[in-house]
């Protein structure tokens, strides 16, 4: 079985100062409560061959249970435990604190995530939470106190805040939901939902910005806009869109332009990431840094190219193909079915996933356009490019 609790605890809510804290408390989650310590934790579900584990993002954190049937209330119990009854030790908290900072000089480090975080502070400039790294900075990471990851869990954890997925081998609903309120029903945390994050303000032309990382050899680049929110009905069109410019089979139009025609890049392709607010189209690529501007031009060339006329109809068959098949693909295993009841609930998508297949299929060619032109402007298109110092 699998169960996951998704709470609105990610980094949006990260204070102004203190940006990875969220990160910070979701991972202390495990490493003790006032009734077992880590150890006693990592025991408890070794010994029945389960797993409990704690991801945060940028808008959610996620606790995942994956179980027997028969030891579902123990694990639910653990669960309830881990999210109700931290208690943020001192010595796990410098544990942590080591192993964020860790992987953040690494991100450092690497040319791919550097070039993301650039794009990110172009697109989403200070205040707004989106240009913040979700893991935080060195310095702000080395800053957190155990009284900020308390105060966080108690401002932002709480029933209030949580959605709660549980597949496989449920064939007693009423008794799940019982479940659920055995271990979570007196939950009186004051923790509330989140603002509605604004949207970002539109990309001038022209915005780039460019760093070196010592000891590379390749470059790496993110060219990306803000567009439409996951919500927006055009959004389907758009995303099959996308499919067919930078995903469908070796990464769609891009892969077969930037990377096989003209060999300019190692790596290139495109994708829309949604969100409610509004998703952010970008296209990544690894190149050799002498074919930097070169491969920017094609990828900006091939975006211009789907804004300007139709696709195929052997593209949109294809890609309409694929969306029909990689649905009831995600539906084949527990954590797919978890993954994608929680997407329903948070995009609100009950009352159109039912009709999703059909509305696929009736897409056209002229629908995937007028997408494309309403939704990705090549000429406000951001670049941001990682790579060596004499590059």
């Amino acid at each position: 079985m699998v169960a996951r609790v998704r709470l609105h605890a990610g980094a949006i809510r990260d204070p102004e100062g203190r940006d990875g804290l969220a990160a910070f408390t979701a991972r202390m989650l495990l490493r003790g409560t006032d009734i077992r310590t880590f150890a006693e934790l990592n025991e408890a579900t070794d010994a029945l061959g389960a797993s409990l584990s704690v991801d945060a993002g940028r808008h959610f954190v996620e606790l995942g249970v994956r179980c027997l049937r028969e030891d579902l209330p123990t694990l639910l119990d653990l669960a309830a435990e881990v999210l109700r009854r931290p208690i943020f030790p001192e010595e796990e908290i410098e544990k942590v604190r080591n192993q964020l900072l860790s992987g953040i000089r690494e991100a450092d480090n690497n040319t791919r995530a550097t070039a993301d975080r650039l794009l990110r502070r172009l697109l989403y400039p200070a205040p707004h939470p989106y240009g913040r790294r979700s893991a935080g900075e060195l310095d702000s990471v080395a800053a957190i106190t155990r009284d900020d990851l308390v105060a966080f869990h108690a401002a932002h954890y709480g029933p209030a805040v949580a959605t709660v997925a549980v597949v496989g081998g449920v064939t007693d609903v009423p008794r799940a939901v019982e479940l659920l309120g055995e271990h979570f029903g007196d939950w009186l945390a004051d923790a509330s939902p989140p603002a509605l994050v604004p949207p970002p303000t539109p990309p001038v032309p022209g915005l780039r910005a460019e760093t070196t990382i010592p000891g590379k050899s390749q470059a790496d680049l993110a060219v990306g806009l803000p567009t439409l929110s996951r919500v927006d009905p055009a959004y389907d069109a758009f995303d099959t869109a996308n499919l067919i410019l930078g995903r469908l089979g070796l990464m769609g139009r891009l892969g077969a332009s930037v990377r096989d025609r003209q060999g300019l890049a190692y790596y290139a392709f495109s994708q829309v990431e949604p969100d409610r607010t509004g998703s952010l189209w970008v296209s990544r690529a690894g190149v050799d840094p002498g074919n930097v501007d070169r491969a920017i031009e094609s990828i900006v060339a091939e975006a211009r190219h789907l804004t300007a006329e139709p696709v195929g109809a052997a593209e949109l068959a294809d890609a309409k193909s694929y969306l029909t098949g990689v649905l009831p693909l995600a539906l084949e295993s527990n954590s797919g079915v978890a993954g994608t009841l929680l997407s329903i609930e948070h995009y609100d998508l009950a009352s159109r996933l039912p009709r999703s297949l059909a509305r696929i299929d009736s897409l056209s060619a002229n629908d995937l356009l007028a997408a494309a032109r309403a939704h990705l402007d090549p000429d406000r298109l951001a670049i941001a490019v990682a790579g060596p110092p004499d590059a």
